[in-house]
């Protein structure tokens, strides 16, 4: 447990020197390393995938990062398809995937992606999604071969492997180019 007392950390751990920590960041930030998502299909196993508000090129699975009071990568997942989507998943988890992305220049750690099977929406299940429109400005679902153009070459990637993970029942290990196994 960290409790913050005049800018200084204290816990059961020594404090964290501010060069060690990854860029400003505080301890209770670095739950921002993780991130929980969930790969969600129509009847015809087509994925659904949401138009970034931020950046209309860009296309992101329903979730985000692990934020403060969320106990799992899962946890985050459910919430954050609710926030983003309005779709409320009640299953248990069952994990499609783990991402594992390098540091870089923008963040100096790594950070790791856990997509778990949100399972098949029917016709009226698309027809309830309700967007955050300050996160997401649109959804579609289309085959996996055309989402190949459409899409950035990682996110289809990583696509494409939760399809093949949901058809073989085993989970994907994912790593970025030049990143070793």
């Amino acid at each position: 447990m960290w409790e913050r007392s005049s800018g200084r950390v204290r816990g059961d751990v020594p404090p964290i020197s501010r060069r060690h920590r990854p860029g400003d960041r505080e301890p209770s930030d670095l739950a921002s390393n993780f991130a929980g998502a969930a790969h969600f299909t129509d009847q015809d196993g087509n994925p659904l995938v949401l138009r970034s508000a931020q950046k209309a090129e860009a296309w992101q699975l329903p979730g985000g990062n692990v934020d403060h009071g969320d106990s799992t990568p899962f946890a985050a997942a459910v919430r954050e398809c609710r926030e983003e989507t309005g779709i409320v998943y009640t299953g248990a988890p069952s994990l499609l995937l783990t991402h594992f992305l390098g540091p870089d220049a923008g963040w100096p750690c790594a950070k790791v992606g856990f997509v778990f099977d949100g399972g098949v929406l029917t016709a009226g299940d698309l027809d309830r999604i309700v967007l955050d429109p300050a996160e997401h400005s649109g959804w579609l679902v289309q085959p996996l071969h055309e989402w190949r153009t459409t899409m950035s070459s990682r996110l289809y990637a990583r696509v494409a492997a939760l399809a093949e993970a949901r058809s073989t029942s085993r989970a994907a290990l994912l790593t970025e180019p030049g990143v070793p196994m």
